[in-house]
């Protein structure tokens, strides 16, 4: 396979990094800083699928970065179907706005950005 792996690997932590808001928790009562005073935030869990993915991206882009030949067959198949395969590929990850508010909203319309520069890298 032909893929530029430099760009490749920088596309899998850009579609991460857009993910990133959702992987963070903070206690209830804790204070943030909102630009010009800190104010007490309302208790936050990180979402669950937004952990999975941030991790298994960097990961992936770890390996990768790290291995110095060109990517198997399998691993390419492997790929191709974890990332823009059907059911539970990341091509199926998407935040339900009613739960998340604009958040979910923002960062769907990110991931659809990533996921196509993702898929042209690939390719």
């Amino acid at each position: 396979m032909s893929m530029n792996k430099i760009e490749f690997v920088k596309q899998l932590r850009a579609t991460a990094e857009e993910l990133k808001p959702l992987t963070h928790a903070s206690p209830s009562g804790a204070a943030t800083w909102n630009g010009e005073k800190y104010i007490k935030c309302e208790e936050k869990k990180p979402d669950p699928f937004a952990l999975a993915w941030w991790s298994t991206l960097v990961a992936v882009a770890e390996l990768i970065e790290a291995q110095e030949d060109s990517l198997s067959d399998k691993q390419v198949v492997f790929l191709d179907r974890l990332l823009f395969g059907g059911t539970g590929s990341l091509n199926d990850l998407y935040f339900d706005s009613k739960t998340l508010g604009s958040t979910a909203d923002s960062i769907n319309k990110g991931l659809e950005v990533r996921r196509h520069a993702l898929f042209e890298s690939f390719k």
